[in-house]
């Protein structure tokens, strides 16, 4: 499935298009994965931080290049059993702009042709899962990884599938920030 089908309920027309029309330079990569590093060495590891990662890195990425990008939530499947399950957006007080309950989905960054996640590693290597999840990654991927970034389809031969559900909002990345 491309990128534009699993955005198209999420993303109106004109960031679509932007997604569509923007090709990923060698110098685009390069500053992602520089812009990632310092995000993952900024934030203490923990588990469980997947939306203030996201939102940090895609809030970077936003005010420092053209390159268009979206902060996701929605469910991870690993090798089609559900890891994370998106209920819905994350809960965001106006009033007091901030993020002000528990949420149970994941996020992550995509812009054109890559879906960033630089927080399941931390999850699975610091957080309560199960063992068998925890044994299968470490197998497949090994120990002290920090970030997958993958185009859509390599992620599902990997064994991940990222289920888009909402794109984080100004206010709601504003305030995954400011909880940091």
């Amino acid at each position: 499935m491309s990128q534009t089908n699993r955005l198209i309920n999420i993303l109106d027309k004109e960031r679509i298009e932007a997604f569509n029309s923007y090709n990923l330079t060698t110098k685009d990569i390069e500053f992602i994965r520089e812009v990632n590093e310092d995000v993952l060495r900024k934030i203490p590891q923990k588990a469980f931080n997947c939306a203030q990662l996201s939102a940090l890195l895609g809030a970077v990425i936003y005010d420092h290049s053209d390159i268009p990008v979206a902060v996701i939530s929605g469910h991870l499947d690993y090798f089609e059993k559900r890891i994370f399950n998106c209920k819905s957006p994350i809960p965001y007080s106006s009033e007091k702009k901030e993020i002000n309950e528990i949420w149970d989905g994941h996020c992550w960054v995509e812009i054109p042709n890559l879906i960033i996640d630089n927080s399941i590693f931390r999850t699975i290597y610091l957080g309560n899962v199960s063992s068998t999840f925890r044994d299968q990654i470490i197998k497949k991927f090994g120990n002290g990884k920090g970030t997958i970034i993958a185009p859509i389809e390599k992620m599902y031969t990997i064994g991940f599938n990222y289920t888009p559900c909402y794109e984080l909002n100004q206010n709601q990345i504003n305030g995954l920030i400011k909880s940091i």
